[in-house]
């Protein structure tokens, strides 16, 4: 057997003297070594104990009579015993050995893991006795066991998390990419773990993402030149959050929101980047849908009356504030209920849709055109006088006149006054359009 190999059997007498000449020291020695908080034994080379201070008895739960019929193989843990076999031999060969773990089994079946150093007693050239000095590790052991358990879960919880995960150490390698990832942007694992390519999930030309932006944090101005919207975490103050259209995510673009937080060490060294990802393509496009709906008159394609006029309260404020000229144009189809007598309302439609893209381009970049309700337009003329604005108008008159079913409109003009409401100015712009068709249509007229 492995422990008969290990331990040669040496006579009564021989451990007799190894454990005398172990003991030989004074009653103070032996009472010192029983103060320690180690577990103190020695033992022949049959692997009979010849010494085990107070601490390995109170810890193994065996008394001093128990010990005398014991021998090392009776407290190892079995799965030990081989390696333990194969140390003693090493041992016994005079190789030199440092500190090494093995676990002892208590009287009640407890498993207590131990470190030990050891140390030799030779004499003329044979081994007599082994001492070891062991400290009990359970605590370190149970710290161990729940640091690998919890790095296990967290290795889990990222990897099979429904969000799209990716992390990246302080020299921006990526050290996981998870499943989400993979599906999100098409990129496997295998084939960015280990890599800085993390930005070709995401960007059609290499540049910072969100967590590099955290391992080198640069100035909020820089932020601004990558991301429109970058600003602190709400999950940690010290990351970042932005949101975007992204070109190049599975080569199609789409609407990303990120989160990138650091991760400290108790030291407050960054050991790793987390970023997380949500995808918001659809309901991003649902939102610009409903604001389309809200703001776009469905027929022409141009603002409707609500988006108009928000924009002329804008621009009325801004021109009280800085005492700026400001113009608007009402113009309405001449006896357009005619066209759709005659030619019916498909047609009508056509013809206001004419309207509003023959106007539209007439347009200075600054103003703006809405469909007012029914055949009736607004034109925005922001920086201008009245006055000034007649040649607009006038040029648009014309354009109009030229367009097919012989169509012309009317149009009346009125310029922002200190003090003006909302209506005020509106109900003049009204009167003056109400002039021109008085006057015979086809024409414009502006309020004074």
């Amino acid at each position: 057997m492995a422990q008969e190999e290990a331990f040669p059997e040496i006579d009564a007498v021989q451990g007799q003297r190894a454990g005398m000449a172990f003991l030989a020291g004074s009653r103070f020695s032996e009472t010192f070594l029983d103060c320690a908080n180690d577990l103190i034994q020695s033992i022949d080379r049959g692997g009979r104990f010849l010494y085990v201070n107070k601490k390995w008895r109170e810890t193994l739960g065996y008394d001093a009579s128990e010990v005398a019929a014991l021998t090392i193989f009776d407290v190892l843990d079995p799965a030990c015993r081989e390696q333990c076999a194969t140390l003693f031999r090493d041992i016994a060969a005079g190789k030199i050995l440092h500190s090494y773990e093995v676990v002892f089994v208590a009287k009640d079946g407890r498993k207590i893991p131990v470190e030990g150093r050891i140390s030799t007693d030779f004499r003329d050239g044979e081994l007599f006795a082994t001492r070891g000095i062991f400290r009990d590790i359970s605590r370190r052991k149970e710290a161990e066991d729940l640091l690998r358990d919890q790095k296990l879960l967290t290795e889990k919880l990222i990897r099979y998390s429904a969000v799209p995960i990716f992390v990246l150490d302080p020299q921006h390698r990526v050290t996981d990419w998870n499943r989400a990832c993979e599906l999100l942007t098409g990129i496997s694992a295998t084939e960015m773990v280990g890599t800085s390519n993390h930005w070709q999930g995401f960007y059609t030309e290499k540049r910072p993402c969100l967590a590099d932006l955290v391992i080198d944090p640069v100035s909020p101005n820089a932020h601004a030149s990558l991301y429109t919207a970058a600003q602190n975490s709400e999950l940690q103050e010290e990351g970042l959050h932005a949101e975007g259209w992204l070109d190049a995510v599975r080569g199609e673009r789409r609407y990303i929101s990120s989160d990138a937080v650091p991760i400290y060490n108790r030291n407050r060294e960054l050991v790793a980047v987390i970023q997380t990802l949500h995808d918001l393509t659809e309901r991003k496009k649902m939102e610009e849908e409903l604001l389309r709906l809200a703001t776009i008159d469905t027929l022409t394609g141009i603002y409707n009356r609500g988006k108009v006029e928000d924009a002329l309260r804008q621009e009325m404020a801004r021109a009280a504030r800085y005492e700026s000229p400001l113009a608007i144009l009402l113009f309405d189809l001449d006896e357009f209920k005619k066209v759709n007598d005659t030619h019916g309302h498909s047609i009508g439609d056509l013809v206001l849709k004419a309207v509003a893209t023959s106007v539209g381009k007439q347009l200075r970049k600054t103003d703006m055109l809405g469909r007012w309700g029914g055949e009736e337009f607004m034109v925005l003329c922001p920086g201008i006088m009245a006055e000034d604005a007649v040649a607009i108008a006038e040029k648009l008159r014309q354009q109009i006149e030229g367009l097919p079913f012989g169509v012309t409109i009317s149009c009346g003009l009125a310029g922002y006054r200190p003090g003006d409401t909302l209506d005020a100015l509106i109900n003049r712009a009204d009167k003056a359009l109400y002039g021109a068709k008085y006057a015979g249509r086809n024409r414009v007229r502006l309020t004074v």
